[in-house]
């Protein structure tokens, strides 16, 4: 069963087992129990309950849950699942959003948005903090990603900040530990800067 997508349902036990730690949770795990087993009309029915039930409690209470299924998403397959769009819309999304201004020191917020300028922000905030480096990183390649995709046709950005911000990307990656995954920022970096040498070599 589930074949398919064999891992984004075996990440939805995994999260549901995590969520039983905590009784407040319980619906939510259940949630992920029953989309698991394929029922997604009852997950969506107590996830709306839970939904609702989490709307009520005070901030430090959906802070806890936010923070922490924030961090069972981050990077796993199936995360979609895990944050299906009510649950996004209605408590995530809003919960981060008055993180940021109950607590604006706190880098965790916008890493969690996510996106250049929150990413940039969370930087600034927390500069030693690897996760935040790398998907800073991540969303400088995207941008310069825009700028060259229609190369050797057009150049859509400006390539001297693009020169700089990739410059800024690898001294990111300077002293984060060794990973399969640095090693693939770092090529990407490369293949980026190529493509805009060869287009200023070229035009």
């Amino acid at each position: 069963m589930h074949y398919w997508a064999k891992e984004h349902f075996e990440t939805l036990k995994v999260v549901a087992k995590a969520a039983r730690a905590v009784p407040e949770w319980e619906d939510y795990a259940t949630f992920c129990e029953e989309y698991e087993r394929g029922l997604r009309h009852d997950a969506l029915v107590v996830l709306d309950r839970f939904i609702s039930s989490m709307e009520r409690a005070p901030f430090a209470t959906r802070r806890r849950f936010v923070g922490w299924l924030a961090q069972q998403a981050d990077g796993r397959d199936g995360r979609h699942r895990l944050i299906p769009q009510p649950l996004h819309v209605r408590i995530v999304e809003p919960t981060l959003l008055e993180w940021m201004l109950v607590d604006p020191q706190c880098h965790e917020p916008h890493l969690w948005l996510g996106g250049y300028d929150h990413l940039r922000h969370a930087h600034e905030l927390a500069p030693g903090n690897e996760l935040v480096r790398k998907k800073l990183v991540v969303a400088i390649l995207i941008r310069v990603g825009f700028s060259t995709h229609e190369l050797p046709t057009g150049y859509l950005g400006n390539w001297t900040e693009d020169l700089a911000n990739l410059a800024e990307a690898e001294g990111l990656l300077q002293g984060l530990p060794s990973s399969e995954h640095r090693i693939q920022l770092l090529a990407e970096i490369a293949e980026e800067r190529k493509l805009i040498r060869d287009y200023l070599r070229n035009r």
